[in-house]
């Protein structure tokens, strides 16, 4: 499915499209370093980026703590990347960078999972990426040592 189709013509990218990047990473810092230097852009002096149309702010996430559920464990991760498009950003364009965004995030080696009304157009979104890796993980771990 396109962008166009799924996201429709209703509101701005700036008011409807914000995607939320929920990150397990405990520190601020190093998480927006990592990420500038894996997308080759600057990090101003707020820890904040740009990438193509997409302006990229990390805050703490809120639900930190509050005990998630097994099907939610995102939920409990410290870090939090809000993904906003710039006002007029042509919706495939901003689907294109946020999934940027995620790729650079978990090439790096975090865990990390978009929740926004666009997440199916993005690679391996939302929980299904964690129970990939869930599963990835148990399939490794039962092979065989050489004898």
């Amino acid at each position: 499915m396109k962008a166009e189709e799924h996201l429709g013509s209703g509101g701005t990218p700036e008011e409807d499209f914000e995607c939320q990047i929920y990150v397990a990473a405990p520190s601020r810092d190093r998480l927006m370093e990592r990420l500038a230097a894996a997308l080759h852009v600057s990090l101003d002096a707020d820890h904040m980026m740009t990438f193509g149309c997409v302006d990229v702010e990390w805050t703490h996430n809120d639900y930190e703590g509050t005990g998630a559920r097994d099907d939610s464990p995102f939920l409990n991760w410290h870090s939090l990347l809000m993904c906003q498009p710039h006002h007029g950003a042509a919706s495939t364009a901003f689907v294109s960078d946020t999934a940027t965004i995620l790729e650079a995030l978990r090439g790096a080696g975090y865990r990390a999972v978009p929740v926004c009304d666009y997440e199916e157009l993005l690679p391996e979104s939302g929980i299904d990426h964690l129970r990939s890796d869930s599963a990835a993980t148990r399939r490794s771990s039962r092979v065989a040592a050489p004898t």
